[in-house]
């Protein structure tokens, strides 16, 4: 079973890093997949998020960067260890057939913290402003693609990555709101109480 699933991986890699491969993706996803490029746009957004809205912005801000740092430290500290995966880019164990845009890698492929990453920021950033759901898991989408296409991460990392950045995206907004709710409980009721 386990060896049908590696296989039906790594066909899925080929179609995805290889067979649908042109020089526009060739030149765009090397560019988004490398988190450094979006330092400038991101401090930007953050700028003006916070000038659009004020308290709650940075509210959600401090939930994203306890998303981001839990989704990273599990994926990269405590799974990767775990299974042990090795990248398709891995030079001891190259997929055959493999386009590697961003050169060689050792390091443990199961789950995607980029994918983990963005996926735990766009279920959080969702919680908030549901209306905007698209853009964010859309966002979230291309990068956790763009780690296929650039032949650093098998299409199983990615989805595992993305599951686990929905489950502490989640688990950190219902953790939010139980703080609120013990907060209001426990709260007196009128001003002579206080």
């Amino acid at each position: 079973m386990l060896e049908l699933i590696n296989n039906f991986d790594g066909n899925l890699f080929l179609f995805f890093n290889r067979d649908i491969a042109n020089p526009f993706f060739d030149l765009i996803f090397p560019f988004i997949t490398e988190l450094k490029f979006w330092v400038i746009p991101g401090i930007i957004a953050i700028a003006i998020f916070i000038k659009l809205e004020h308290k709650k912005a940075l509210l959600v801000l401090g939930l994203a960067v306890i998303a981001v740092l839990l989704s990273d430290s599990i994926a990269y500290r405590i799974l990767k260890p775990l299974f042990g995966r090795i990248r398709p880019c891995n030079p001891s164990a190259l997929i055959e057939g493999g386009r590697f845009l961003l050169g060689y890698n050792t390091s443990y492929a199961f789950p995607s913290n980029h994918a983990s990453n963005m996926f735990a920021l766009a279920t959080l950033f969702t919680c908030f402003y549901r209306k905007r759901t698209a853009y964010f898991f859309g966002f979230a989408a291309i990068i956790g693609f763009s780690r296929i296409y650039v032949g650093v991460h098998y299409p199983i990392d990615v989805v595992g990555g993305a599951v686990l950045g929905v489950i502490i995206g989640w688990g950190v907004y219902e953790g939010y709101i139980f703080t609120i709710r013990i907060r209001h409980k426990f709260q007196p009721t009128d001003k002579k109480a206080r």
